[in-house]
C-alpha cells in the first residue's frame, strides 16, 4: 500500500507543475508586455533561487549538495536555464497557446532517451501515445 501513496503523491505533484508551469507560461506573455524576454528569464532565475534553497532545506534539513554529483546538476541546471530562455524568446515573437502546445513535445525527447539510455519499455500503447501528442501538436501548431 506504501507504493499506492508513494504514486498518489506523485502524481499530486505533477498535477502542481502543470497548474503552475501552465499559469505562469500563460502569465508570461502579459509580463511580455512591459518586460523583455530576458527580463521575464531573470525573474524566473530569482524565483528558483528563492524556492530552491527552501525546498532543499526542508527536505535535508541542510543545504550541502554531494560534489560528485556536481557535473550532472550544473549540466541540467545550464540546459533547463538555456531551455527556459529559448521558451521566452518563443512566446515574445509566437502565440502563447501555439509556443506552449510546441513546447510540450520535448515528451518526445524524454521518452525516447529513457528508451534508449535507460531502457525503458516501449510499448505500443506508448508508442502511440507519443503518435497522438506529435499529432496533436501539429494540429494544434497548423490551427494557432
Amino acid at each position: 500500500m506504501e507504493a499506492d501513496s508513494v504514486k498518489t503523491t506523485g502524481f499530486v505533484f505533477l498535477l502542481s507543475y502543470v497548474l503552475m508551469v501552465g499559469g505562469a507560461s500563460f502569465l508570461q506573455k502579459f509580463a511580455l508586455r512591459e518586460l523583455s524576454a530576458y527580463q521575464v528569464n531573470f525573474f524566473m532565475f530569482l524565483g528558483m533561487l528563492l524556492t530552491a534553497p527552501a525546498a532543499l532545506f526542508l527536505a535535508q534539513r541542510n543545504l550541502s549538495l554531494p560534489t560528485q554529483s556536481l557535473p550532472i546538476g550544473l549540466t541540467i541546471g545550464l540546459l533547463m536555464g538555456i531551455g527556459s530562455l529559448s521558451y521566452v524568446l518563443a512566446i515574445e515573437r509566437l502565440p502563447v497557446g501555439l509556443a506552449a502546445s510546441i513546447a510540450s513535445s520535448y515528451l518526445v525527447v524524454v521518452v525516447a532517451l529513457s528508451f534508449i539510455f535507460l531502457g525503458e519499455p516501449m510499448s505500443l500503447a506508448k508508442a502511440a501515445g507519443l503518435a497522438l501528442t506529435v499529432a496533436g501538436v501539429a494540429i494544434l501548431s497548423v490551427v494557432a
